[in-house]
């Protein structure tokens, strides 16, 4: 389960699953709530939930306490992978030139977003706001943290900041008016270019 999840300020899960079989059960049920929030959006509850899963609402309720929980788990699941995927090129191209380096990151982020995008959407449909939930914020800081990483200088956290803030929301609005855009590869390019273009200045 991921960090996200456990953000200060959010509505948690109850524990983290230690053993295997316990990550198992999380995983089956945050993969249900994907399921049950694409089909059912705001009617998700946690009855419909276990039941898609295979699960008990008592053993659902031994990791998630709520509706809310459960929604945050899979916010904290979706932001895991896309920031994950940020990460890894982050690490992967630090002896890269900043233009090629930046172009890698900005590509392997948009492909972790464009394989989720469905899960992107479900979200946005049920959550108010969602920049202002704990999760999305712990998000961004470690994004802006692996970015800042990359430029030189003494300017580079808020560059990073600038960045982060620029790149998200252009991902944010082809997500609420067009998900197809994030596998158009003329549209890639045009994201791509821009998040180099800020790289350099």
């Amino acid at each position: 389960m991921s960090e996200f999840a456990f953000a200060a300020g959010a509505v948690t899960p109850r524990k983290r699953p230690a053993q295997r079989r316990s990550r198992e059960t999380v995983t089956a049920i945050i993969e249900a709530t994907i399921r049950v929030l694409a089909e059912h959006g705001s009617d998700l509850t946690t009855t419909r939930v276990a039941e898609v899963a295979g699960v008990s609402v008592g053993t659902l309720y031994q990791y998630f306490p709520n509706r809310d929980a459960l929604i945050n788990g899979v916010l904290a699941d979706h932001l895991e992978a896309s920031i994950g995927a940020l990460e890894v090129a982050v690490d992967a191209n630090r002896n890269q030139p900043l233009p090629l380096a930046a172009e890698r990151v900005a590509r392997a982020f948009l492909a972790a977003k464009a394989h989720r995008a469905d899960v992107s959407r479900s979200l946005h449909r049920v959550i108010d706001q969602i920049d202002e939930r704990p999760a999305v914020r712990a998000a961004v800081r470690r994004a802006e943290q692996a970015i800042a990483s990359l430029i030189p200088g003494p300017d580079a956290a808020a560059r990073a900041q600038l960045i982060c803030t620029a790149f998200e929301g252009i991902v944010r609005a082809a997500i609420a008016e067009d998900p197809d855009r994030l596998a158009d590869p003329a549209w890639v390019d045009r994201v791509v270019a821009l998040v180099v273009a800020s790289a350099r200045t």
